[in-house]
């Protein structure tokens, strides 16, 4: 039995590995990164990760063999999810549609720009983050993905289940279809769920595309975002959401601001989990 069961967000495909070894990789430096504000580090066996890197990597939907991360080479649905985007982050999108030879390019230089970010960061945010995203919400992929994290939190039974961005909405999805599994705490961290048009509309859970409310089987849920990530928009999620316990914000530095290991040791995310630790920790 674990205490915690982690769900990873994009860009986690490690071809060096099997599944369950990338798991443990990936599940030690959550451990690590996590344990860096509470009263004593993590335990083995304390924190499981619910990998599926693999399962989005192979469904991605890219224009062409090996297009992987080449943002110039994105399938129309990529094209336009990037478009929605950079409309929710006030950029005239309209400029890039008919007019530039590579849209999505266009779209996160114009970011860069608004937000005085690195250009280059910006590209290779958006070439790793929508494919994985649209992998997951539009191809058959979604279903397995779902069944590793029940099958984790089924097996592991833990207090805790920790998501970051497109594992929030893995976390979300997964607990509304499978409403026999329970967990004390909920957290979401750098979560894109209230994300309108791109994510929110193809959530599932009752009332389809109407806003949502906390899975029953979540007994609380915590929302944690840095108030710059321009992954978790619009905030606070609860204006999208109901039931939602509390909306932390934390920042977690510069175009870090998305990053897993920033959420992690963040004092925000420690104070979320540490009530729901047991005592001896």
């Amino acid at each position: 039995m674990s205490r915690i069961v982690a769900v990873h967000g994009v860009n986690q495909y490690d071809p060096a590995r099997g599944p369950d070894e990338a798991a443990d990789r990936l599940g030690a430096a959550w451990a690590r990164a996590l344990g860096h504000n509470l009263p004593r580090p993590l335990d083995d066996g304390d924190l499981d990760m619910a990998y599926y890197g693999d399962l989005v990597h192979a469904a991605r939907p890219v224009r062409g063999q090996g297009a992987g991360d080449d943002i110039d080479r994105f399938s129309d649905e990529a094209v336009d999810a990037v478009l929605r985007w950079g409309e929710l982050l006030g950029v005239r999108t309209h400029e890039a549609q008919g007019r530039v030879l590579a849209p999505a390019r266009w779209i996160a230089d114009a970011v860069a720009r608004r937000y005085g970010l690195d250009h280059d960061l910006v590209r290779q945010f958006v070439a790793r983050f929508f494919p994985d995203l649209l992998a997951y919400l539009h191809t058959p992929a979604r279903t397995r993905v779902q069944q590793r994290l029940a099958d984790a939190v089924a097996r592991r039974r833990p207090r805790v289940l920790i998501a970051h961005s497109l594992g929030s909405v893995v976390a979300y999805d997964t607990l509304w279809q499978r409403t026999d599994l329970k967990v004390d705490v909920l957290v979401t961290i750098g979560s894109p769920l209230a994300m309108p048009d791109v994510v929110l509309p193809h959530l599932q859970h009752p009332g389809g595309s109407r806003p949502g409310s906390r899975p029953p089987g979540a007994a609380a849920w915590i929302n944690i975002a840095d108030p710059g990530d321009l992954v978790a928009v619009p905030q606070p999620l609860t204006d999208t959401f109901q039931g939602v316990t509390s909306c932390l914000s934390t920042g977690i530095g510069a175009f870090r601001m998305h990053k897993a290991g920033g959420y992690l040791r963040s004092v925000a995310t420690a104070k979320a989990v540490l009530p729901y630790l047991d005592r001896a920790l």
